[in-house]
């Protein structure tokens, strides 16, 4: 196994983050950090940033451990400005 790191990108409007590999180990943990400006939401494909389908609040100069498995999506979406490669991911491969 490997450790390995994403610089990902989040949008205002909710985008793919990341896709588990299909050949993960069952319940993987993978540690995001929030790098922006502003506060993201991470979820599934219904996120929002409020209301009823918020996801998960990542504020500015945070990090959640999830725990993924194999396929899985993580969706995101940001408060405010799009942030290119601010948010980072983490995890053994």
């Amino acid at each position: 196994m490997a450790f390995e790191h994403i610089n990902a990108s989040t949008l205002t409007v909710t985008s793919i983050l990341h896709q588990v590999d299909k050949n993960a180990r069952p319940q993987t943990p993978i540690t995001i950090y929030n790098g922006h400006s502003a506060s993201i939401f991470i979820g599934d494909s219904t996120i929002t940033t409020s209301g009823a389908t918020i996801g998960r609040t990542l504020a500015t100069g945070t990090s959640q451990t999830f725990y993924a498995s194999a396929g899985d999506i993580i969706y995101a979406i940001s408060a405010a400005a799009s942030a290119a490669g601010a948010i980072v991911l983490t995890y053994s491969a």
